[in-house]
């Protein structure tokens, strides 16, 4: 448990970083609510976001915790951080090691475009008049949350106790591709709700947010196994910055009404 406090203090910070994403969702959604159901009452948009980040943080919490717990007996590793704390060797260069996690992410965050703009964006609008990351400085904000924040939960967490747990039932051979799709799914079906409520539900959002998050869960997965968790971290940090800010969109409607 020696790297238990430094990842979730970091985790906690870029948690923190999707205050002003959070508010400005959060202010829509009960004005939007507030059009339909002028009687109703709800909390003040501080103390929704407040009870978010709490909720966040404790979530954090248990995921960094059972996924150290648990790592030293599947075989995943934090390899840059064991050999920066305690100058473990590591079973490749760093210059590979950063090369494989920006590369990737670089990669990936192109073929997630490329398949968002081709098929899918023409069939999207939004209900609620703005994207949850409206601009490329929201763009930047989440990228730290969805590298770090996300990566400690569904990599860290999920995926740690799905290898475990199909190494412990004698699934050795196929435990850390099980693990590695389990937490991609996840992954996929955790950003369903954000998006339905942004986008309204149907077969298209489903689709599209499944198939593009599961894109990019499988190579997060496959990094934690191959070069440790930093190199998912690094890899979903730089997908994010070429999807939510190189090549950010502006806003579905904006864009449909010109």
């Amino acid at each position: 448990m020696e790297h238990f406090w430094l990842i979730w203090l970091v985790s906690v910070l870029c948690a923190l970083c999707t205050i002003p994403i959070q508010s400005n969702v959060i202010r829509q959604q009960v004005q939007l609510q507030a059009a339909i159901y002028s009687t109703n009452k709800v909390p003040p948009v501080s103390v929704m976001v407040a009870i978010m980040i709490i909720q966040s943080c404790i979530f954090l919490a248990l995921a960094t915790a059972i996924g150290l717990w648990l790592m030293p007996s599947t075989g995943l590793r934090l390899w840059i951080l064991d050999h920066w704390v305690s100058r473990a060797g590591l079973p490749f260069s760093i210059w590979s090691f950063w090369t494989v996690s920006i590369g990737s992410g670089i990669a990936v965050g192109l073929l997630v475009k490329w398949v968002d703009r081709s098929f899918f964006q023409q069939h999207i609008t939004t209900i609620m008049g703005k994207e949850p990351i409206s601009s490329r400085f929201f763009g930047f904000l989440s990228s730290f949350y969805g590298g770090v924040c996300e990566e400690v939960l569904m990599r860290l967490g999920v995926m740690t106790v799905v290898v475990f747990l199909a190494q412990k039932m004698g699934w050795l051979g196929s435990s850390y591709w099980l693990g590695i799709y389990v937490a991609a799914i996840v992954f996929a079906v955790s950003h369903l709700p954000t998006n339905y409520m942004t986008y309204g539900k149907g077969t298209v959002v489903t689709v599209w947010t499944l198939l593009l998050n599961c894109i990019l869960g499988i190579l997060f997965g496959f990094l934690y196994w191959q070069y440790g968790l930093e190199a998912a971290i690094i890899s979903h940090f730089s997908a994010d910055i070429v999807l939510h800010v190189i090549l950010k969109n502006k806003t579905i409607e904006s864009r449909r009404s010109k």
